[in-house]
């Protein structure tokens, strides 16, 4: 049996056993550990995964909320305007299915043009407005609106056109402000195209009953 020569631990000295006294035979300190190449290889693996799932994560986080816009409107514009029609233009980033809500005041945007198909490129005419007059309109995309309120002022009519005038008749008992304040409801003394609810189409169609 080794017998070692000296108490002090970091003396790695043995007398082996039968060995002359002060013989010693010094045997070296044991190597540390090397971690096997295959460990390594399965942390560098894994460390790489953990990093493309952060990436994903940040790419789908990034496409959804871009997704979230894709349909808000750019580049509005009026185009085409006459004294009973304008067009209205504008893009978005998807085709989408979209509605331009109208009226003569911002608490009575109840006229809708919808589009017929989804589109990038959208052109939707409004038809037919009163001349001389402020309407206010808002893009809506699943009846839900999007944007701000914007407005436009209709040209005044030519001499050519007839400018809807109300006639001292019988029948003609009623003025634009007359219609103006039943915006929104279901009066039916208002309604003329009873179609439940009071608004600008209401007046049109009353203007060319009193013709």
């Amino acid at each position: 049996m080794d017998t070692p020569i000296s108490n002090n631990p970091n003396f790695t000295g043995f007398q082996q056993a039968g060995q002359p006294l002060g013989s010693t035979v010094f045997t070296p300190a044991p190597s540390p550990k090397k971690l096997p190449a295959k460990n390594i290889l399965l942390a560098g693996v894994l460390i790489l995964v953990l990093a493309g799932l952060v990436l994903g994560f940040s790419k789908a986080r990034s496409f959804l909320s871009k997704a979230e816009g894709d349909c808000t409107p750019s580049n509005i514009q009026e185009t085409n305007l006459t004294a009973s029609s304008i067009e209205i233009t504008f893009q978005t980033e998807k085709a989408c299915l979209t509605t331009v809500a109208y009226g003569t005041s911002t608490e009575s945007i109840l006229l809708r043009i919808p589009e017929e198909t989804a589109a990038l490129n959208h052109r939707l005419k409004l038809s037919p407005l009163l001349p001389s007059t402020t309407y206010y309109y808002q893009i809506m995309v699943e009846e839900k609106k999007v944007g701000v309120v914007r407005s436009f002022l209709t040209k005044r009519a030519e001499a050519t056109e007839q400018t809807p005038t109300l006639v001292p008749t019988l029948s003609a008992t009623y003025t634009f402000e007359n219609f103006v304040k039943q915006y929104g409801s279901a009066n039916a003394e208002f309604d003329f195209d009873k179609n439940g609810i009071v608004n600008s189409s209401d007046w049109l169609e009353y203007q060319k009953s009193i013709k």
